[in-house]
């Protein structure tokens, strides 16, 4: 289900928040007290080149994601102090594609036909119990209808932390798009 609104033309993007059935659950649960581990992927659309403010026209954020098994198992490795690659700025890539299979804890890479990896545009930052991740798609890649958004840590196979499957719309030539993935701990 979809929910926002469209200020039209002028000053104001149009927000978009898609909800699932995740989102209640998640504040019945923290109403009960308990904390909860949620992922949102957030795209901020852009005309032409860049991100200026005044060219925004379009922000998208997503139902929660869902997290990958093989990501997770990396995560707690690290946590751990045992070997394992590290989602961190030089390796660290927003994934985006085309593909509409619904996610699966057990898959580990995006299913569409059309996919691309972008390294993230600096170092996670990390603040206040959530870390988010940002990494910008300029106007030469990733020119398609962006069905399904992960975060990776390598530019191909490695672990994919989460996945979810969200109609975000067709990004073209003329757009820059920028990615945000945001995990909180609540």
């Amino acid at each position: 289900m979809l929910v926002g609104t469209d200020v039209g033309v002028g000053a104001e993007p149009v927000i978009r928040r898609v909800l699932s059935g995740k989102d209640p659950a998640l504040e019945r649960a923290r109403a009960e007290g308990l904390q909860v581990l949620e992922g949102r992927y957030t795209v901020s659309k852009y005309l032409g080149d860049g991100s200026d403010p005044a060219q925004l026209f379009e922000v998208v954020e997503s139902a929660p994601n869902l997290f990958l098994t093989a990501g997770i198992n990396q995560v707690l490795l690290l946590a751990c102090g045992q070997s394992a690659t590290a989602y961190s700025a030089a390796n660290a890539r927003l994934c985006v594609g085309d593909g509409t299979t619904a996610a699966a804890a057990g898959q580990t890479d995006l299913t569409g036909t059309n996919k691309f990896r972008q390294i993230v545009d600096a170092a996670p930052v990390i603040s206040n119990n959530q870390v988010t991740f940002t990494a910008t798609f300029g106007q030469a890649n990733s020119n398609w209808n962006w069905r399904e958004v992960g975060v990776a840590n390598a530019a191909s196979g490695g672990q994919m932390w989460s996945r979810t499957v969200v109609d975000l719309g067709t990004k073209v030539s003329s757009a820059t798009w920028v990615l945000q993935w945001s995990l909180s701990i609540q």
